[in-house]
Formats: C-alpha cells, structure tokens, sequence
C-alpha cells in the first residue's frame, strides 16, 4: 500500500506517497474516501493552496515557461466560464491572453503544468458529479462574501480552497480533510521552509475538531510532513534545530538582509556591488570571524518591474558590527531595505 495510518485518539492520519500512485492529483484511497463521503453526505475540505488552473504553461519542445513581464515569475492560467484560458500574475495582476505558440522557438507544444483549485473543482465536477464551493482570496476578500459562505455551509458538501480554508472556517467541522502537494511548501528555497510547511500542516491535524485527514505528499519521510501527521512538534523541532545548528541559521546566528530595488539593472548591480565590496572590506578590519557576507538574488528577482538584489550578512553576535556598517557605509541612506533580524533569506 502507499500509504502510512497514524491513529490518533479521535484522529485518524493517512500519510499518502505519491510516487506511485496512478493519479497526481488523488491517491487511490483519496478517491474511495471521496466516494463515500460523498455517498453518505458529508462535509469535505480540500487543500489545494493554489490559485487558479494550472500554475504555468510549459513548452514541451524547449522547456520555456512564460514569465510575468513586470515579475519575474511563471503566468498562472484560469479557465472562465466560457473555457477559454486568461493568463494572470498573481503578484501584479496583469492580465494576458493564453500563447497558442512559446514565445521562444514558436513550438505549439504547450501544456499546462501544475495543479490549482479551478482544476481541482473541474475534476470533482466530471467525475463525482458535485460541484464544489471554492476558497480563495477573491472569494474572501470581503466580510459580506465571507457571510454568504457561512449562511450557505451546509448547502455544500465539497470545499476546495487554498491555506485562506483555515481562516475563517476553522470553526466549521469536516468529516474529511484532504492535503494535495502537502510538500508544496518545500519547494521555497529557504531555511524556514520547513519550519512553515510542518507548521502549516500541524496546524490543521491537531487544532480542527475532523477525524479523518489524507496527507498527500510525494516526500513522506521528510520531517515536516511526518512529525505533523504524527501529531509530535517536540520531534520535529529537535530535528530542525539540529540542521539549524550545523549550517548557521537562526538562532543560532544572525542575519541581516539589505534589499534593494531598482527598475535599471545596471544601477541595481552597481550600487549592490558597491555596497558589498564595502562590506567585505569592512569585515576584514572586524574581529568576529563567525561573520559571512553574501550578495544573492531573492526568490523573486523581478517585482513590479523593479529588479531585487540581497546582500545577506550572517554570524554570531554581529549587532556591533552591523551598528558599525551603518555609521561608517551611511546604509540608511542608500534607499536599501533593512531587516536586522531576519526570519528568512528570500
């Protein structure tokens, strides 16, 4: 079986390894619990954490994935009511129409990629025969939309939304509640990104009041996903503050991010650079050996059409040395953006 039960008191916990299962979006024991709750009429959530369709379209002939033009991130594509696809960045909101050739070597090789809420909604539309109600910010975004959904709870039976199903529906009880891509969150290249993702997922398994939960994950034995399903923050934490401890990172060092921004690339890499060779100067004169200086791009380098750039300051006790940085290099006035104890690198 592909599957692992952790039996809780009043909860039951299946942890799902995907890498085998026929279907990427629902297990084998995913569909049968679909299919008899639904049979018997109960309440169902399921997670999905994604907007829209698909997240991006892929060029199967040269592998481009078309990028926002003010972002530097993939175009997630919607699906309206016509059937018709309206590609949408979710960090600007720019709007374009669905390429029928890649942008690159003109291949009509495109496919979408990528599981969001709207497919999700289709699948259980065609092959359960029940439309579900879908959570996500445009469906939330106000208190009268929000009241609606809470009027009309016990109209549906299927809820499939984003993280925003936790808040504020909560209080409501599902007789089932399904994680799709429960390592979704693994895929930020970040030291936090465990910590947030077993965080995510502990929250749901042991604060909501349902009894039957099905975790989908193609990393099972990762410990974020495992120590949640097995109800445990005390194993997990041992397990991140070891990993913490071995590579540098909070808290047992600092770090300070200085961002900036800038709609000229050339001027970015100037001042950045600028900036850094100051600070390596700077730490040759220091007497904390433990201090390391990077300048790396974020996660996302293109916001906005202005492009980013990180200088990443890290190591035992270096206030002393960050104060002296801000005197002597005047950092306060060269428009960077300062987090001086940083929970994150991106």
């Amino acid at each position: 079986m592909n599957y692992e039960l952790f039996d809780h008191p009043e909860k039951k916990i299946f942890l799902v390894d995907m890498r085998n299962e026929k279907s990427q979006i629902f297990s084998e024991i995913t569909e049968k619990s679909l299919r008899k709750s639904i049979d018997q009429k109960k309440k169902i959530a399921i997670i999905v954490n994604k907007k829209s369709y698909a997240t991006w379209i892929i060029c199967q002939k040269c592998g481009t994935i078309p990028q926002c033009d003010n972002c530097s991130v993939p175009i997630a594509f919607h699906k309206l009511d016509s059937q018709e696809f309206i590609g949408l960045c979710h960090i600007c909101k720019k709007q374009y129409n669905q390429p029928s050739n890649c942008p690159d070597c003109q291949s009509t090789q495109l496919q979408h990629y990528g599981i969001g809420i709207e497919k999700v909604s289709e699948l259980l539309q065609k092959d359960y025969k029940i439309k579900p109600l879908m959570i996500e910010s445009e469906t939330v975004n106000s208190l009268k939309k929000i009241k609606n959904i809470e009027e009309s709870f016990n109209q549906n039976l299927i809820f499939v939304g984003t993280s925003l199903l936790n808040h504020p529906f909560a209080k409501y009880f599902f007789d089932l509640v399904i994680y799709l891509n429960a390592d979704l969150g693994l895929n930020i290249p970040d030291f936090s990104s465990q910590e947030n993702n077993f965080q995510f997922l502990y929250e749901w398994l042991s604060k909501h009041s349902s009894r039957h939960f099905i975790v989908q994950t193609s990393k099972p034995d990762n410990p974020s996903i495992r120590f949640a399903c097995k109800l445990n923050p005390d194993w997990f934490f041992e397990t991140e503050n070891i990993f913490r401890k071995e590579h540098n990172y909070p808290p047992y060092h600092e770090i300070c991010l200085l961002l900036y921004k800038n709609e000229i690339e050339e001027k970015l890499f100037s001042q950045v650079n600028k900036l850094y060779q100051e600070l390596l100067y700077l730490k040759e004169k220091s007497d904390n050996p433990t201090i390391e200086i990077t300048a790396t791009p974020p996660l996302i380098y293109k916001i906005f059409g202005k492009y980013r750039y990180s200088i990443i300051i890290k190591g035992k006790n270096i206030r002393s040395f960050v104060d002296e940085a801000f005197i002597k290099l005047q950092i306060n006035k060269r428009h960077f953006k300062v987090d001086r104890n940083a929970k994150h690198m991106i």
